[in-house]
């Protein structure tokens, strides 16, 4: 009976506790951050259209509320074309507005067909209630039209650059004189998105409720930049890290893309001081951000080194659960303690040439740096001279990497499975929502066949602490709540007996 996920035998479990142990680790090795490919699956059929499938886990962790781009190539001499999508093969087709090149969109669920190359670009979402999304192209007579699945761009719509700002230091002492809400006035004015860092434990209610302001006006990503700015080693990483997280989910009302359904996500880390080091790294994956964004070059102490002013997107490291660390392109002004440029020739030179290398411009500043450059010609100069261009992808920074997640996946090409069915079929016991938890959590599973399922859940020296499903079920999904409100904090583990099948999920309980 082989292990569904972890590619071990499942009888190396029923040994002694000890050997229970054992086996959970050589599985949670390969299982709690697993490498980034196969995350969906794709496969066309002429009645139900192109479908493709994202694992559930990846779903609920992360949203992707935001729209990929998929690349479909046409048969030559294609004319007069329409989209559409839907979320189940029961539902109706919901038509996809279709851009032409001279558009200006950002983040819409848009096609733009290019008859010229006989490709379309379907940009389209995941919804909340669903893990599954169908693509279906027609000619102006309604007939089917067989597209070839060629990828996802690179990029959003498949443009050729893109444009995203962050910036630091959220809090009191700089909303109060205004100049973070002037400043973002300023960028927002000229369609720029801004990333900003929130020092969680130093933002009163009234700052926060500034902040829901500058959220509800649009192109706000709301990130972690600590509770309370310290520099590594931190006194309480946890609190940090999850902390902050946990505070801007309960301070803020998130918009989409940071939302999907009830669940809001936080997806960037804004290291204070730009120091890093080995605990942030690992707490980073644990809290579910996705991007950690450092400010300078890192000393010899730190996990890797990296170069300032950094143009391509980093790669995910599978053993952190996170994309590795990335810098700013540029930072905007001059700050006291050095760096900065305030040149228009040099800051324009800049942008051109990360754009000619296919590059990402980041840009960053400090408000109390840049405030009292509000009239100079160098920054408004330089926000005309990158804005508004059609061949870039204007977006925040966790939106960016939200998108190069799936992106970077290693999706099945859809001639190899053309002939399946419209949904995958069989067992499936999927990560805990949330991980870590305090004091309840949600585990969810799927049954292809009727049969007596158990659910039990383990500590780590192998102890069954308790036993939630113990009955014959139908097929289907089936949620469980986990309450662990009497239980110290710790690693825990969920087991899944269901016919052949056997998985094994770790649960963090931290209090």
């Amino acid at each position: 009976m082989p292990f569904s996920n972890g590619g071990i035998d499942a009888m190396s479990l029923k040994c002694t506790r000890c050997g229970f142990i054992a086996a959970l680790v050589i599985v949670f090795a390969n299982l709690a951050f697993g490498q980034n490919e196969g995350k969906l699956t794709l496969h066309y059929l002429p009645t139900t259209g192109l479908s493709i499938v994202i694992q559930h886990d990846i779903h609920q962790k992360y949203g992707f509320a935001y729209p990929e781009t998929y690349e479909l190539s046409l048969p030559a001499g294609s004319a007069k074309l329409s989209a559409y999508e839907r979320y189940s093969i029961s539902s109706p087709w919901i038509p996809l507005p279709a851009k032409g090149d001279t558009d200006s969109f950002n983040g819409a669920e848009v096609v733009r067909f290019d008859y010229a190359d006989n490709m379309a670009y379907v940009s389209a979402s995941f919804p909340s209630n669903s893990d599954s999304l169908y693509i279906r192209i027609v000619d102006e007579s309604g007939n089917p039209v067989t597209p070839g699945f060629q990828g996802i761009s690179k990029y959003y719509d498949n443009r050729q650059g893109v444009v995203t700002v962050s910036a630091d230091d959220w809090s009191d002492w700089v909303v109060q004189p205004g100049w973070f809400t002037t400043l973002l006035h300023l960028f927002r004015s000229h369609g720029l998105y801004v990333t900003v860092g929130v020092i969680t434990g130093s933002s009163s209610a009234s700052t926060w409720q500034a902040l829901q302001s500058e959220v509800d006006s649009g192109y706000i990503e709301v990130a972690s930049h600590s509770r309370t700015h310290p520099a590594t080693p931190y006194a309480d990483p946890q609190g940090e890290i999850g902390g902050s997280a946990d505070d801007i989910l309960n301070s803020v009302t998130l918009p989409p893309p940071f939302r999907s359904g009830q669940r809001e996500y936080v997806y960037t880390w804004i290291a204070p001081y730009g120091n890093y080091d080995n605990m942030v790294d690992s707490l980073l994956g644990t809290y579910s951000y996705l991007d950690a964004r450092l400010y300078a070059n890192l000393d010899t102490t730190s996990p890797r080194e990296y170069v300032y002013g950094a143009s391509a997107l980093t790669g995910w490291d599978a053993a952190r659960g996170h994309f590795k660390p990335f810098l700013p392109s540029v930072e905007l002004g001059a700050p006291s303690w050095g760096g900065g440029d305030t040149s228009l020739v040099s800051l324009d030179s800049l942008f051109d040439f990360i754009v000619s290398e296919g590059g990402v411009y980041h840009l960053m500043w400090h408000p109390q740096v840049i405030f009292s450059d509000i009239g100079k010609r160098y920054l408004h100069g330089h926000l005309d001279y990158i804005s508004g261009r059609r061949n870039i992808w204007y977006a925040n920074l966790g939106v960016v990497y939200l998108y190069h997640f799936l992106q970077e996946a290693n999706a099945t090409p859809v001639d190899a499975i053309a002939e399946r069915g419209s949904m995958p079929v069989g067992y499936d016991l999927y990560q805990n929502y949330p991980n870590p938890f305090n004091p309840s959590t949600v585990i969810t599973y799927r049954m292809s066949d009727a049969g007596h399922v158990t659910l039990k859940v383990f500590d780590v020296l192998g102890r069954e602490v308790v036993t939630l499903v113990d009955q014959i079920q139908k097929p289907g999904t089936y949620e469980v709540r986990f309450d662990g409100s009497r239980l110290p904090t710790g690693l825990y583990f969920c087991r899944l007996d269901a016919g052949n099948y056997f998985a094994v999920r770790k649960l963090l309980l931290l209090k």
